[in-house]
């Protein structure tokens, strides 16, 4: 939990002089796509990389593709798999400098899918695929080109659990919740 609230400091730190920076620029241009990829997730073992388009002036849908089994290895289990999340975006507080700037909540469905070693040492391979859907909130913020965003959210599952808790995109709790955040970085076009 320490180590949480230390990230979501250090996320609303970097979002807060992101937006002091651009405070006096004028004649922006909109933006309405994002590519992005999740900043951290190298260092938790997979790589992920997320598509998101403006549909309205204050709606956009995101798609987030990722590869489990890329990057350090934390719990030496061999991860191999992949995830899979869609969410729709509702932008409560938008900025002026782009359609994909701003405070927002979204519904979100995630599925992670991958096997990996047996923590016992018998050098069994177990499968895991599961699901969620999720309520996030967060905020993103448009420099130019640069896109910088940070979420947090939480939500129900189902499906094969974990030994780790630990599905690459969500954590599980309690046999029935999921808790997830994150740090994008990515560039508008």
């Amino acid at each position: 939990m320490h180590n949480f609230l230390k990230t979501t400091t250090l996320v609303l730190l970097i979002l807060n002089l992101a937006h002091s920076l651009q405070a006096g620029e004028d004649n922006r241009p909109i933006h309405r796509n994002a590519l992005k990829t999740t900043f951290l997730s190298l260092i938790t073992g997979s790589a992920k990389l997320t598509y998101e388009r403006a549909v309205f002036p204050e709606q956009s849908v995101e798609v987030t593709a990722g590869i489990i089994g890329v990057g350090f290895d934390k719990f030496r289990v061999n991860p191999k798999g992949g995830l899979v999340r869609a969410g729709y975006k509702f932008n409560l507080l938008q900025s002026a400098n782009s359609t994909l700037s701003g405070l927002y909540v979204r519904p979100e469905y995630a599925w992670s899918f991958f096997d990996y070693d047996a923590r016992n040492g018998s050098g069994e391979r177990i499968r895991s695929s599961m699901q969620t859907i999720m309520g996030c909130v967060g905020y993103q913020h448009v420099i130019k080109r640069l896109v910088l965003e940070g979420f947090v959210g939480a939500g129900i599952e189902w499906g094969e659990p974990v030994e780790l808790q630990y599905h690459h995109g969500f954590v599980e709790r309690y046999g029935w919740l999921t808790l997830t955040f994150g740090v994008r970085v990515g560039f508008a076009f």
